[in-house]
């Protein structure tokens, strides 16, 4: 009998959803979407170079892609339907164009986040539509758009995790989306 609930219970934490996980193959692929970028950085010193870029979506979010010295994010806040209750936002950061960890929901909105509209631009992403921030290489992009089905979602992807020397290429992203919005 101990040795059937062991193994009852072996199997229930293997198949246990982890909250706010997508598997990798539940990456939506934004590639097909329309792309609404500007010119684009040819190498990962130019990032520094990459002005922020404000922009809301048709379902009432409000997002910024900003720089500091070595570190770019995406942040979002607005309605998060099918996300934890308390949820206010979503941020994905990274350092130069390596991952920094997944995505997070914070409880918390950041104040001003679309600023100055003379030094920040800020355009309206429609559904179908995407904006490249970066794409050196299949494992090198950041990318934001609005597949069908989709209130939003960003993806980067990453030739390693930051502080790795070495490693396996990394995703990391937010979906926004019912029935359950997701970070990975």
């Amino acid at each position: 009998m101990r040795q059937l609930l062991a193994l009852v219970c072996a199997a229930t934490a293997v198949l246990a959803p982890v909250p706010n996980a997508v598997a990798a193959n539940d990456v939506p692929d934004l590639g097909p979407l329309i792309d609404d970028s500007g010119p684009l950085p040819g190498a990962v010193g130019d990032l520094t170079g990459i002005p922020d870029l404000a922009f809301t979506t048709p379902f009432g979010m409000a997002c910024r892609k900003s720089r500091g010295k070595v570190t770019h994010s995406v942040t979002c806040t607005g309605n998060f339907v099918g996300a934890q209750p308390g949820t206010r936002s979503v941020r994905l950061g990274t350092v130069y164009a390596d991952g920094s960890g997944p995505a997070q929901f914070l409880p918390m909105a950041p104040d001003g986040l679309l600023g100055d509209p003379a030094k920040v631009p800020t355009t309206m992403l429609q559904i179908g539509h995407k904006v490249v921030f970066w794409d050196f290489s299949p494992t090198e992009s950041l990318v934001c758009g609005i597949p069908q089905g989709t209130e939003l979602a960003c993806v980067l992807r990453a030739a390693r995790e930051n502080g790795s020397k070495s490693g396996p290429p990394v995703t990391h992203g937010f979906v926004i989306s019912a029935p359950q919005s997701q970070v990975f």
